[in-house]
């Protein structure tokens, strides 16, 4: 077969197509000549226009458990790089590219021996990268899958951490020379804490809360609910005398996420349940303020706020499509508890994970 894209640059040059032949030569034999010959077919594979079969080679070259003291490994090292450059030169859609978010969150809950726990979390690397070049809406993960096993998407710390003390090769420094690539890339700037303060407020300050819910959910949700949806429930949900008798009636607690000299940037309110739960009702942030820790922070305040209520557990609804919230509350220690759906009225429905976790 003749190549029909251009030779990706950080893959050995080949003159004619190498064949899955040539890696089946080498037997059960995962060493230095076989992690060579991955790479050659992974660049035989992307020239011929093949790009997800072009990655599962690149997989099959990190099943080598080589030292770092290998030469391989010099002239070609462990192909992070190589794979994040795919990812953002993915060629058009009528090459097949498949969902690499979806299959290394597959792989790296599936690997079986030799070397499972390195391989692991070799495959949760990639997923990493996957993850943080594309699109959720696009590349989804398998939620069906996260539900049913409970799986948990690691941090960032917690891959590094892994390779760093798995690894007999350089698997660390070569994960984030790939990820400071893709910043650059991209054009992604590093985010620090920042200045915060969470306060709970009182029945004056809901105009705040209907202001910000009013400028996050229509970002947020259409996704994932309709416009029509969205709509009706910001007015059922955040009208100001609505959330105003939630906290007279029910004990409603409301706080409003503020940044130290912009002011406030989310909000979040929770209520006691029966049998020591207390319910986390709304927790929001707007998007661009995603990612600097504050999220984390509410919660710890949803925490705070369920002993102060002698509360014992943690609970809350999730959109299933929300993916990314999802993963947010599992990286904290929720559990998915049952699904449930909710007919909310005007043929509108919440259909959701409901999850829990101990304070």
């Amino acid at each position: 077969m003749s190549f029909v894209l251009a030779s990706h640059p950080l893959l050995p040059e080949v003159s004619q197509p190498c064949e899955a032949q040539e890696l089946l030569a080498h037997g059960k034999q995962r060493d230095a000549a076989f992690y060579e010959t991955c790479h050659h077919r992974a660049q035989s594979l992307w020239r011929q226009g093949f790009p997800a079969q072009s990655i599962l080679a690149l997989n099959r070259a990190l099943s080598c458990v080589l030292s770092a003291r290998e030469p391989v490994l010099q002239r070609l090292p462990l192909p992070y790089l190589p794979l994040a450059w795919m990812l953002v030169h993915r060629p058009a859609a009528e090459f097949f590219l498949g969902n690499p978010r979806r299959h290394w969150q597959h792989l790296a809950t599936r690997m079986v021996p030799p070397h499972a726990e390195l391989r692991t979390w070799r495959a949760w690397a990639c997923w990493y990268l996957a993850k943080e070049v594309l699109p959720e809406a696009d590349f989804p993960p398998d939620l069906r899958q996260i539900r049913q096993e409970g799986i948990c998407e690691p941090r960032r710390s917690d891959i590094a951490k892994h390779l760093a003390d798995l690894s007999p090769a350089d698997d660390l420094a070569r994960w984030q020379a790939a990820l400071d690539w893709l910043r650059v890339e991209l054009g992604h700037t590093a985010k620090c804490a920042v200045a915060h303060r969470i306060r709970r407020i009182g029945s004056e300050e809901l105009p705040v809360v209907e202001k910000l819910a009013r400028q996050i959910w229509p970002v947020v949700y259409p996704r994932l609910i309709s416009a029509a949806q969205i709509d009706y429930m910001l007015t059922v949900y955040y009208a100001t005398s609505g959330m105003a008798r939630e906290m007279e009636q029910r004990g409603t607690w409301f706080a409003l996420i503020e940044i130290t000299d912009q002011g406030p940037v989310g909000y979040v309110s929770v209520e006691p349940h029966a049998e020591g739960v207390c319910f986390i009702n709304k927790l929001y942030l707007l998007p661009e303020w995603q990612g600097y820790g504050l999220g984390a922070a509410a919660l710890a305040w949803t925490c705070e706020a369920a002993r102060q209520m002698g509360c014992k557990r943690l609970q809350l609804r999730v959109n299933k499509a929300n993916a990314s919230a999802i993963r947010a509350y599992c990286r904290v220690g929720f559990v998915f508890v049952e699904d449930i759906c909710t007919d909310i009225g005007s043929g509108f429905v919440m259909d959701d994970y409901l999850l829990e976790c101990p304070v």
